[in-house]
């Protein structure tokens, strides 16, 4: 499950700033696949602090419910869309390599629309494209759409994902390639202006 991030609790497609057109059609694009149903995965790349995350967050906003734990935190309901830096999946993987158990990807090979964000902080291994295949082959066989982030240009990501899976991720894909300063260091710049 995903739990609900606090500096991301109250983000959406009306408080994220375009300063480019490439940004302009990337939130149509979402804001398409949330009318509309998503169709094909989605690619976002850039640099750090372009609003990636935001709109991956918006997204979840826009399509999911959310529920309450006995111990108060936040989650997002699975039944329509599932969010993950891919860290995560790998740290689950490798925890079961531990304990020789079979980890149980279902949630990621089954979502409706899974979201993965930090794609390229993994140290792109042998044994993390193996497993990491099964995620985007059933995924890319089941015609589930996926929305993949990273601070990586697409030839990079090739790279780190290896052929098969960036094949799967990006054929027939909307790619997004966003550029511009950091919007945090924006707001740190503003901050110190207003002291």
């Amino acid at each position: 499950m995903t739990r609900v991030c606090k500096r991301f609790d109250k983000v959406s497609f009306e408080n994220y700033i375009c300063s480019s057109k490439e940004q302009e059609r990337l939130v149509a694009a979402l804001q398409d696949g949330i009318k509309n149903g998503f169709k094909q995965n989605i690619v976002i790349t850039g640099g750090v602090g372009t609003g990636k995350t935001h709109l991956a967050y918006a997204v979840l906003n826009a399509l999911c419910t959310r529920w309450k734990a006995s111990s108060g935190a936040e989650y997002y309901s699975s039944t329509q869309a599932v969010y993950a830096p891919i860290k995560s999946i790998i740290d689950e993987i490798k925890a079961s390599w531990r304990t020789n158990e079979r980890v149980d990807l279902s949630i990621y090979t089954g979502a409706p629309l899974l979201i993965i964000d930090e794609v390229g902080v993994q140290y792109g291994s042998d044994s993390e494209r193996t497993e990491l295949f099964e995620v985007f082959d059933k995924r890319y066989n089941d015609e589930l759409p996926t929305i993949a982030i990273s601070n990586n240009n697409t030839e990079a990501l090739k790279s780190i994902l290896g052929q098969r899976i960036y094949d799967r991720l990006t054929g027939g894909a909307l790619i997004f390639e966003l550029d511009g300063s950091s919007y945090r260091q924006g707001e740190k710049d503003e901050k110190h202006q207003r002291n």
